[in-house]
């Protein structure tokens, strides 16, 4: 499906780091609970709020998806890893996440030669958006590796030849 017109994909802005940081902790509780509702929580929300302003924003390169002034998805990557990738409830199925994944890997092709990604295996929507997205799946957990106690997979991209 083609993107939303007038769709903006950027990084935060320093002037606005606490506002926009606090913008997609939200987002990303929101959408996780939709996308995800039989996923255990393990932190309170005040807490994803600081590890968002804290962690991700000034540690990882962030990229924002804004439609209108609105942020409708973000992803963050650490090096050779894609640590998240949401787009907001009700906008999904809108080629916003691809254009943060594309966004993400033109980010990472010239320092890392893979990008990895970890999913949880019932997502299955993940599942698909990584794989049709040249992603191959490497390993399998039995959630002994993550806070959440679920079930995961690895799935790596190469990004040079």
């Amino acid at each position: 499906m083609k993107p939303p017109s007038r769709l903006i994909i950027r990084r935060p802005e320093i002037s606005r780091f606490s506002e926009e940081a606090a913008a997609v902790a939200a987002l990303y509780l929101a959408s996780r609970r939709v996308a995800l509702p039989w996923l255990r929580e393990t932190h309170t929300d005040d807490e994803t709020h600081a590890w968002m302003r804290d962690n991700v924003f000034p540690r990882q390169s962030v990229r924002l998806a804004l439609l209108r002034k609105e942020i409708v998805g973000f992803a963050a990557r650490d090096g050779a890893w894609l640590t998240q990738l949401w787009v907001k409830t009700g906008w999904t199925g809108h080629g916003i996440g691809q254009q943060l994944l594309d966004a993400v890997l033109a980010d990472a092709a010239p320092v890392t030669p893979v990008l990895r990604v970890y999913t949880f295996q019932r997502n299955v929507g993940a599942r698909r958006f990584y794989e049709r997205n040249g992603f191959v799946l490497r390993t399998q957990g039995d959630g002994t590796g993550n806070e959440e106690g679920e079930p995961d997979l690895l799935y790596e991209r190469a990004l040079r030849g």
